[in-house]
C-alpha cells in the first residue's frame, strides 16, 4: 500500500491540472495505465482477504480495447498467511461519452500460496465498470469483476491516458 499512495497522488495531480476531456472513443488510439483497490469478496468464510492492489495496462481505439491486469492481495486463514495474485487479459468495450460503462471479458490465471502449499487455476473472468473522464489524461472507474465463482472484486481506481 505504501507504493500505491505516491501513484494515487500523482494521478490526482494530473487530473487536477488538466482541462475537461473529449470523448476517448473518438477513433484515436488511446494507451493508458491504471491502479485500483477495493474489496475482494470470497465465499469461504474462513479466508480473510486484506486490501488488494491492482495495476492495469490498456489500449483502445473507437471504444474497443485490450487490458492486461494484475491483482495482488494478502489473505489469512486460521492464522496461516496466504499470498494471492492473478493476471488477466481482457477484451473490452467502452460506451461513448464523458460518463461511460465498460464491459470486459477474458482469460485469468491465479495463484494462492502459503509457506507450505500452492494452488493454481485459470479460466474465464469478466466484469462491468462505470467511469467518468475527469480530463484528457485521467479517468476514474468503479467496477465489479468476477474473478472466479467464489471470488468477486469491487474496485475503485484511476487511469492515466497517453
Amino acid at each position: 500500500m505504501n507504493k500505491l499512495l505516491p501513484l494515487i497522488l500523482s494521478l490526482s495531480t494530473v487530473a487536477a491540472s488538466s482541462a475537461l476531456a473529449e470523448d476517448k472513443t473518438s477513433g484515436d488510439v488511446d494507451f493508458y495505465l491504471g491502479a485500483k483497490t477495493g474489496y475482494l469478496y470470497t465465499a469461504f468464510d474462513e479466508l480473510d482477504p486484506k486490501i488488494p492492489a491492482t495495476f492495469l495496462i490498456g489500449i483502445q481505439k473507437s471504444g474497443f480495447g485490450l487490458e492486461f491486469e494484475g491483482t495482488f492481495v494478502d489473505m489469512d486463514e486460521n492464522n496461516i498467511d496466504f499470498e494471492y495474485e492473478s493476471y488477466a487479459i481482457y477484451a473490452a468495450y467502452r460506451t461513448p461519452g464523458k460518463f461511460y460503462a465498460k464491459l470486459r471479458a477474458g482469460y485469468l490465471e491465479e495463484t494462492l500460496k502459503s509457506n507450505t502449499r500452492k494452488w493454481e487455476d485459470d479460466g474465464f473472468s469478466g466484469g462491468v465498470l462505470f467511469g467518468i473522464e475527469l480530463s484528457d489524461a485521467f479517468t476514474i472507474e468503479a467496477g465489479y469483476t468476477v474473478i472466479e465463482a467464489d471470488l468477486k472484486y469491487f474496485s475503485l481506481g484511476g487511469n492515466v491516458h497517453f
